[in-house]
């Protein structure tokens, strides 16, 4: 009987063995990180993941530009989700926040994890055997841009944010998992750090425009550090001493409170080079040019179409960074009312949910238009 079970017990640690061995391999349909960069379809696959996380800055539901401000407003209640809105509302709140790009919750990106990938896409494109160097230099740029961005927009929304200029090592401890937020100023350098890298390395014009529409320029680098050393200078960064007292537990100052006149001359310096680069790119005020065949316009009718066609024109003169996850079709369909045209009476997409409020329009005209 011992014998039975001493052969029973061997041939269930050999078994056990056996089957560790088997199972300590990755299934083929397991995507890796060694996989994502083996061949240069695979890495373009994680290039266009990178940008993936763009916002959809067209989309008011996912825009607090549009319903979390006083600008637009919209029919209560709602027939369909605006996060947004509900922050207008006051029902903004810390523990499921609306709109949250931190984590990529209730109609946010996940902004953080957007800068993950881009981190592992950096890490690992040198790796790729089939891609010239010029080639790997456009997506590593890319990738920067990209990486500076998504801080920008982090940082936009929620002042000084943690920098994540690599990611944390996988067994990396609770203890190295917490960290600080970055002083504004130095989360500022940082985004123009990224840019300053990759601003050159961009082509000037998107040569295949069939297939790369889209894709990042010289141009929109050039202009992005422009905005962003706009808004670093801006009053709200740049001496404000509401922010005094904003300090994390260490006592470290998150906010200069000191006004800083360098920072208007690097911004205007910056807005002189972004003009420079989009002019040599063709890139300019639109105009609209009727045909002759459309018959006279008057100025004031031209003028309308000059604002009007700038945004519905598809790729004109003035587009300098047509980003396509905008998504701007929803603004337009709770824009237009129900019923403009006769023929569609019963189309029920547009919903005319959308307008700006009567103080809005007083700020552009005057009251008495409307006594």
């Amino acid at each position: 009987m011992k014998a039975i079970h001493l052969l029973i017990a061997v041939v269930t640690v050999a078994l056990l063995a056996s089957c560790k061995k088997y199972l300590d391999i990755v299934p083929d349909n397991v995507a890796t990180i060694e996989n994502a960069f083996t061949l240069r379809k695979e890495a373009e696959k994680y290039l266009f993941t990178c940008y993936s996380y763009l916002p959809s800055n067209g989309n008011i539901t996912n825009n607090p530009a549009f319903t979390a401000g006083d600008e637009l407003s919209l029919v209560y209640p709602l027939t369909f989700t605006a996060p947004g809105y509900e922050i207008a509302r006051g029902n903004q709140n810390k523990v499921t926040p609306y709109l949250n790009y931190w984590d990529g919750e209730s109609s946010g990106k996940d902004l953080y994890g957007g800068i993950r990938d881009c981190n592992i896409f950096l890490d690992n494109i040198s790796k790729v055997p089939d891609m010239t160097e010029e080639e790997k230099a456009r997506w590593i740029a890319e990738v920067k841009f990209l990486k500076a961005y998504y801080h920008f927009y982090l940082l936009r929304m929620y002042g000084p944010i943690p920098l994540i200029k690599s990611n944390l090592p996988v067994d990396a401890d609770k203890e190295q998992a917490k960290v600080y937020r970055d002083p504004v100023d130095s989360c500022f350098n940082y985004i123009v750090e990224l840019l300053d890298e990759a601003k050159d390395v961009l082509p000037a014009v998107i040569a295949d425009p069939a297939s790369e529409l889209g894709r990042l320029t010289q141009a929109i680098a050039y202009t992005l550090k422009a905005k962003v050393l706009v808004t670093a200078a801006s009053p709200l960064f740049n001496g404000n001493t509401d922010y005094s007292n904003f300090k994390d537990n260490r006592g470290v100052a998150l906010f200069n409170t000191t006004y800083d006149a360098s920072k208007w001359q690097r911004a205007v310096i910056a807005c002189k080079e972004a003009l420079d680069i989009c002019t040599a790119a063709g890139l300019k005020l639109y105009y609209f040019t009727p045909s002759a065949s459309e018959g006279n316009f008057s100025a004031n009718m031209k003028q309308q179409l000059n604002i009007r066609n700038s945004i519905n024109e598809r790729w004109n003169t003035e587009l300098i960074w047509g980003n396509t996850n905008s998504m701007t079709n929803q603004l337009q369909t709770y824009s237009v009312p129900r019923g403009l045209d006769p023929s569609l009476i019963t189309n029920t997409t547009p919903s005319g949910r959308l307008a700006p409020p009567l103080k809005i329009v007083e700020l552009f005209i005057p009251k008495t238009v409307f006594r």
